[in-house]
Order: structure tokens, then C-alpha cells, then sequence
């Protein structure tokens, strides 16, 4: 089997930054080389249930992704070169990360400073306790227990006609909170979301419409049970794409045939694609779907392919900084799922709120 060797260089440093200490990260990595094909496969990986599930523009996702998993710690900051160069992996034209970069810090996602000629980007506080929230979500996907009965979130609501606008930014906003349409204008939520759709009906201005929690009890013969609202054979097969592409990663990282630019690549879309599926599947009762239901098994996935990817990725991060600035070499840091519980904790004091 040939070997392939990656050469991080070090060009671009100043003597201040060489005078900074930071920690040693592997300059030369080895990994087996894959065949032109293999390769090909891997830029793809996800990328169809990413094109399904997943919604706004991919390099937007992929930065703020990038800029969460590597630099979500308070006063960590990136150098602008390196988020070029790491988007360059997802085949981000430079040209289209500078202005992506902007336009985040335009909108207070992310903020910017200067030293000397060079610019550094961090997360803003608000959209850090935005990104820490939706993690821990992520984290606690697929091992929260279900209450006994269940309560389901109901809403009925009635936008005329001539509002069509407002309907369909309730209805995204309603999606984003776990909700489903069972019938035309009532919706459910396997969540307790009495005090998250209160705000949104007055932010859109609904005058009628009611909210309340309910125990389903019967349902017709045909239709009618509250998961019904939602499409049990795509979930399953989007669960069962998700097992089967995550589960081949797994095995070629324990095989160690992945680089560590695949690994990066891989790990940004496989938590891009994952953090759909809380969405999707807002923990549905399992006593009212097909078994065995697959959510805590790709949950399990997920956590271990995520953090066996982490090494390579970080190593690879690491180095991309190192080309443009050492010093802050020291910023760059990396989670895994059972560190969720502690991240919340240590941003808990961090009270601004900003939606994506």
C-alpha cells in the first residue's frame, strides 16, 4: 500500500509570532493514499441527505459550522487565511468565504478585529449561546425519556388568505419548533412548546389561534394519530442513509484510511447533516412508530464517528491557523458530544440571545 505524505508548512509567520509558545501539532501527517475514486466518494459524503434535510446556503453553514466546532470558546479568534483555506477543502472560492465573512459580521453572527494587516474573526456572544444551546439539543437527542402519557403541543390557528406571507414564516417557524400539520390549521409537538409558540404567534401577529396540551386517546381508522402529521417512511429512510454513510466512514477511520482534510470535511457535514434530524424527528413517541425505531442507534453513531473524526480534523485546523498566525494556535479547541453538558455550563452566564 503506497503512502502518501502531507507537508503542513509554517510560511507566513512573523518573528512575534514565532516567539509565541504554543502547543506542537504534527507538521507531517502520513495516511494511506486513496485511490482517486475513494476520494470522489468521500467529498460526497452526506451530500444527499444534506440537499434534502438541510436548509440555507451550504458555505454559510459550513463556516459558521467551522467557527462553532474549532473556535466557540469566549475570546477564542480565527485568522481570516485560515477560514479561507479551510473552506477551500469544501471547494469555498476565497473570494466567497471574504464576503460570507463580512456579510456574518454584517448581521452580528461573528465579529472582527485588526492586528497590523491581518483580520481575525470571532463568534458573537449571542450567536455563541445560540450555537452551545442547539449542541446540547444535539447531545441530548435519542436518550431524553418519554413522559408517561404523552403531552402533545397543539396549536390551531386561522391566517386569511391575504396574509400568505405571514402564514409561511409561521409555518417555518413552527417546523423549527418541532411542529407538523395533522389537519389543515392544527398542528402538534411532541415538545413542551406552550411558551415558544405564544412568542411566535405575537411576533407574526396571529389574532386567532389556540394553543393547549393534550393526551392523544383514538384516532380513525385510517388516519389521525399525531405522528401522523409527519412522514414515518422518509424519516426511516432518511435514518437508515444516515446509517449506512456513517457507518462506512466509521470503518475506513478505524481502518485509518482517512486524511485529515477528509476528516475535516467529513466531521463539518456530518454534524451539518445530524442537526437535522432533531428537527425532523422532534423524539416522536416510540410507542406510536415502527420497531425498531433507528433514532437512538444513529444517535450512538453519530457521537463516535464525531468524536473519532475530531483528532485528524483538529490536527488539520491546528495546522491552517499555524500557516497564518502561531499565536493564536492556542485559540483553536474541539468538543465531542459528552462535553455538551459542561459547554452549557460554562456559557450559562452568557444571556444574549440570537436566533440563526
Amino acid at each position: 500500500m503506497r503512502v502518501a505524505e502531507q507537508t503542513i508548512g509554517s510560511s507566513g509567520r512573523t518573528g512575534e509570532d514565532r516567539a509565541q509558545r504554543a502547543p506542537e501539532y504534527p507538521r507531517t501527517l502520513e495516511y494511506p493514499a486513496d485511490t482517486d475514486d475513494e476520494v470522489a466518494v468521500q467529498k460526497r459524503f452526506l451530500e444527499g441527505l444534506r440537499a434534502e434535510m438541510a436548509e440555507g446556503p451550504r458555505p454559510r453553514q459550513l463556516l459558521v459550522t467551522l467557527m462553532a466546532d474549532y473556535w466557540i470558546t469566549p475570546g477564542a479568534s480565527a485568522p481570516s487565511g485560515a477560514l479561507v483555506d479551510l473552506l477551500e477543502e469544501f471547494d469555498v472560492p476565497p473570494s466567497g468565504t471574504r464576503t460570507l465573512l463580512s456579510r456574518l459580521c454584517r448581521q452580528g453572527r461573528l465579529e472582527s478585529f485588526k492586528e497590523g494587516r491581518r483580520t481575525f474573526y470571532s463568534i458573537a456572544p449571542g450567536s455563541r449561546r445560540r450555537l452551545v444551546s442547539g449542541f446540547s439539543a444535539i447531545a441530548r437527542f435519542g436518550a431524553e425519556k418519554e413522559p408517561d402519557p404523552f403531552i402533545w403541543t397543539c396549536l390551531m390557528f386561522s391566517v386569511p388568505e391575504g396574509m400568505r406571507t405571514r402564514r409561511l414564516r409561521l409555518h417555518k417557524g413552527l417546523r423549527w419548533m418541532g411542529f407538523a400539520p395533522l389537519y389543515d390549521g392544527v398542528w402538534v409537538s411532541p415538545q413542551a412548546a406552550r411558551e415558544q409558540v405564544d412568542a411566535l404567534l405575537k411576533s407574526q401577529e396571529i389574532s386567532s389561534a389556540t394553543v393547549f396540551e393534550a393526551t392523544a386517546y383514538s384516532a380513525g381508522l385510517t388516519y389521525g394519530q399525531p405522528t401522523d402529521a409527519w412522514s414515518i417512511p422518509t424519516l426511516q429512510d432518511q435514518y437508515a442513509r444516515f446509517l449506512d454513510e456513517a457507518g462506512q466512514a466509521l470503518q475506513r477511520v478505524s481502518e485509518g484510511k482517512v486524511t485529515a482534510a477528509e476528516a475535516l470535511v467529513m466531521r463539518t457535514e456530518l454534524i451539518n447533516v445530524w442537526r437535522c434530524f432533531p428537527r425532523a424527528d422532534p423524539s416522536l413517541p416510540l410507542g406510536l412508530l415502527p420497531q425498531p425505531w433507528p433514532r437512538q442507534e444513529a444517535a450512538e453513531l453519530f457521537s463516535t464517528l464525531y468524536a473519532q473524526l475530531e483528532p485528524l480534523a483538529s490536527s488539520m485546523v491546528h495546522n491552517a491557523v499555524e500557516r497564518h498566525s502561531r499565536a493564536h494556535m492556542t485559540f483553536v479547541s474541539s468538543h465531542r458530544v459528552a462535553d455538551a453538558g459542561a459547554m452549557a455550563k460554562q456559557f450559562a452566564n452568557e444571556h444574549l440571545y440570537f436566533t440563526y
